[in-house]
């Protein structure tokens, strides 16, 4: 797939109704989006879904949550959405994270930035830094919102990726969460710190419009929100996202499309 983003414009979704106010909503069948969103999670591997988030629904509703608006989650709106690997602590993670506009709002950007573009900014000494293993993340809001444990998990930013195409040429994979990476170490704390300045100057914004279909490599692109107004009213910004992924978990750790793999004790 694209190392970056695809944006597919003007598809046909359908009357969409009001948008939800809280998360005890009826989930509509809304079959023209739920349909755009499967035939192209396909192309990308196979439809998936965490049973830790949102009950393991495949097709996930993302609107303002009064209360969430402050939280590092989804339905956030008052603050700002950090940068990152979706579900960046698990060890299966989505190839492509794919994010279809119901309802737009000109107020909601999309922020997003490239490995490939990142690197640039980096001294080779930081970069070989970010490969090792002297990182954690903790485990997402969106998977302990009924009071599961926290913990931290292993691993590095940056992992080499050579192009099958081009010999020689080197590429990396990405795995990153602005507010809830650490370092290690005193290098890898540093790195980081350099990290975080080279995404300043990569981050690209866009704004989804009603009809719009954002197609993320997960892999390779990190992408955030700023806040803006959330109104409550049947009016919010309304997005529908399906996951991706080219590789499957074992047997044992998933049920159908859902992945069960179990975190803490």
């Amino acid at each position: 797939m694209d190392r970056g983003i695809v944006l597919i414009e003007n598809l046909d979704i359908g009357d969409i109704p009001n948008t939800p106010k809280n998360s005890n909503f009826n989930n509509l069948t809304l079959n023209p989006s739920r349909n755009i969103l499967l035939k192209y999670a396909q192309v990308y591997g196979w439809p998936i879904s965490f049973a830790q988030e949102q009950k393991g629904e495949l097709i996930q509703n993302i609107f303002p949550i009064k209360k969430t608006e402050n939280q590092q989650i989804s339905t956030s709106s008052k603050i700002e959405l950090g940068l990152h690997t979706e579900t960046a602590f698990h060890p299966y993670k989505p190839t492509a994270v794919l994010l279809l506009c119901l309802r737009g709002d000109p107020n909601a950007i999309t922020t997003y930035a490239y490995v490939d573009e990142i690197v640039k900014h980096l001294e080779p000494s930081v970069v070989d830094t970010l490969t090792k293993l002297w990182f954690t993340t903790s485990i997402d809001d969106s998977f302990r919102t009924n009071g599961e444990s926290d913990m931290e998990l292993t691993c590095s930013v940056l992992k080499n990726n050579f192009s099958k195409n081009v010999k020689a040429e080197q590429f990396f994979d990405i795995t990153y969460d602005d507010v809830l990476m650490k370092g290690v170490n005193d290098e890898a704390i540093d790195a980081l710190g350099h990290l975080k300045d080279a995404i300043k100057n990569c981050i690209r914004e866009i704004v989804l419009k009603t009809g719009d279909l954002l197609i993320i490599n997960n892999k390779t692109t990190i992408h955030g929100r700023r806040p803006f107004d959330a109104r409550y009213d049947g009016t919010d910004r309304w997005v529908q996202r399906i996951l991706a992924i080219d590789t499957l978990p074992p047997a044992s750790h998933r049920d159908g499309h859902v992945i069960i793999t179990k975190f803490g004790k």
